[in-house]
């Protein structure tokens, strides 16, 4: 009869530590499961980052392309006053849209000082929920 009580003694002993196992087997899959979860979200926000400051650097480069624009055209046409430049994403090589919004006014308060202001604002992407908007005068 003892013999019979110490190898069910045994079996219980093995189930139990079979149970603290898989205990710790299962903590350690949920510790792993949150660092990754933590590392996934880290490396969307930087994605996510890293394509907002895309965006300002081409938006930069409209501001000052739309400037060239208007000084050229300015140059070629004496009456040249401004315009609403729409560019196509096919004309950027991207997906996204822009419209430039180029004013060019007198500056000075006198036929002696005629200088002439040109301001440009762009908009980049248009028409989308992170639009980024330049703004940026000169005056010649």
């Amino acid at each position: 009869m003892r013999l019979d009580y110490k190898s069910e003694m045994g079996t219980q002993k093995k189930k139990t530590r079979q149970g603290a196992v898989l205990v710790i087997v299962m903590i350690c899959l949920l510790l792993i499961s949150l660092v990754m979860a933590s590392l996934l979200k880290s490396t969307l926000m930087q994605r996510r980052q890293m394509l907002k400051e895309q965006l300002q650097v081409q938006a930069d480069w409209l501001v000052e392309s739309a400037l060239e624009r208007a000084a050229q055209r300015r140059l070629t046409n004496p009456e040249y006053q401004g315009e609403v430049w729409q560019i196509d994403p096919e004309e950027l090589g991207t997906r996204y849209a822009a419209s430039a919004e180029i004013v060019l006014k007198p500056e000075g308060d006198g036929e002696a000082d005629r200088r002439l202001s040109i301001q440009a604002r762009v908009k980049y992407p248009e028409n989308q929920t992170d639009t980024i908007t330049r703004t940026k005068k000169i005056i010649l």
